[in-house]
């Protein structure tokens, strides 16, 4: 049984989702008085018209991490080259305080020197890179003022759509810049509790009753105007769970480095999918 089968259906050894037991069991909703998006003068941001249209939308992961290492200015500027839509990076605060281009703390002790948001942004306003839509991927709460400072301040905020599997960090960029847009990533983990032979198991069973019981409470979020956008991964996403995302907002999937999945899921009228080889989006 295929991964996309609606009735279930396993991730194949080695793709390795992330758990969706986690975040069955701590997938909160927020509650609070929720704030819809401000819609900005202008929209650059690819997705509403790719939405609109029923267009999938090209990804790179931290640029292009399977081409040139990821989380980098040079990787960004490839995975332009290879003819994405939209660059997605990751943001970490330093010891400092200053956000920099970081997936886990361990990559950042590895690359202190890594690039800084703020430079990130400036290549990308440069007419080279102007065209691309910005997906930030925020790993730890707390840096929301700085976040929203650099795209303010840079004009950008119509270009980018900022992720998130925090809530907390969710209802404070909503709270505190309502124009700029928000995904909420699912589920909700940290490990990989599909590579383990022990877990392995019961985390197949977590992501068929994760598919299921995620896609209403993300819905709510979507049409209460707490989030603009779900970011699933690809082990959740079947064509019904497609649809009924779809029905209220964007939906964006990650992480995918195969090609005939990521054709499945663009067939599926997905709004986005997220590989870290784009070469391998073919369409």
């Amino acid at each position: 049984m295929s991964v996309f089968d609606d009735d279930g259906g396993a991730p194949a050894p080695g793709d390795g989702p992330t758990s969706a037991a986690a975040d069955v069991a701590t997938l909160p909703e927020d509650g609070g008085t929720a704030t819809a998006r401000e819609t900005p003068v202008t929209d650059r941001w690819p997705g509403t018209a790719a939405h609109a249209e029923g267009r999938t939308l090209r990804f790179g992961h931290m640029g292009c991490h399977a081409v040139v290492p990821g989380n980098t200015i040079a990787s960004l500027e490839r995975a332009a080259e290879l003819g994405v839509d939209v660059v997605e990076f990751d943001v970490l605060p330093d010891r400092r305080g200053v956000l920099r281009l970081a997936h886990d703390p361990g990559d950042l002790a590895a690359r202190p020197d890594a690039a800084t948001y703020t430079e990130a942004l400036d290549r990308l306003r440069e007419p080279d890179l102007a065209h691309l839509g910005i997906n930030v991927d925020a790993k730890m709460p707390g840096h929301e003022h700085q976040m929203t400072r650099g795209v303010r301040e840079r004009g950008m905020a119509d270009r980018v759509l900022v992720s998130a599997m925090e809530p907390a960090t969710l209802r404070s960029l909503r709270r505190i810049a309502p124009e700029v847009r928000l995904g909420r990533s699912i589920p909700r983990v940290y490990r990989d509790w599909y590579s383990n032979p022990w877990t392995r198991a019961p985390t197949v069973g977590m992501i068929l009753a994760a598919r299921r019981y995620l896609p209403p409470v993300v819905i709510r979020e979507l049409r209460a105007g707490r989030i603009d956008a779900v970011m699933a991964h690809w082990s959740l996403v079947t064509p019904t769970f497609a649809r009924r995302i779809l029905a209220h907002g964007e939906l964006y999937v990650w992480t995918v480095d195969d090609a005939d999945r990521a054709s499945a899921l663009a067939a599926m009228g997905v709004t986005g999918v997220t590989s870290n080889d784009p070469r391998l989006l073919r369409w």
